[in-house]
C-alpha cells in the first residue's frame, strides 16, 4: 500500500483528492459524471476524451454533448456505449 493511500484510510479522506485521481459516476446509459478531471482532450457527438490523474479517459457513444463543464467536474449526456482508461 502506499503513502498516500495509507494516509487517506487512516485519516478517513477522500482517495481521489489524496491521490489525485477521478471519481467517475454514471447514472444508466444516459450520463456520465467525472470529477477531479485535468481537462477535455476531445469532443464530438461520438467521442469525449478527459484527462485525468489516472490517465485519459475514453467514452464512446451517440448523441454525446457536455451538459456542464467546469474546473472541478464534467457531465457528459448521450446514450453511452463505453468507458474505458487509456494508458
Amino acid at each position: 500500500m502506499g503513502f498516500g493511500k495509507g494516509m487517506a484510510e487512516k485519516l478517513d479522506l477522500p482517495k481521489e483528492v489524496v491521490l489525485d485521481l477521478p471519481l467517475v459516476s454514471m447514472v444508466g446509459q444516459e450520463e456520465v459524471t467525472v470529477e477531479n478531471h485535468k481537462g477535455l482532450l476531445e469532443y464530438s457527438a461520438e467521442t469525449i476524451r478527459i484527462a485525468t490523474g489516472a490517465g485519459r479517459l475514453l467514452l464512446t457513444g451517440e448523441g454525446l454533448e457536455l451538459k456542464q463543464m467546469s474546473a472541478a467536474c464534467i457531465v457528459v449526456k448521450g446514450r453511452i456505449f463505453r468507458l474505458e482508461f487509456l494508458r
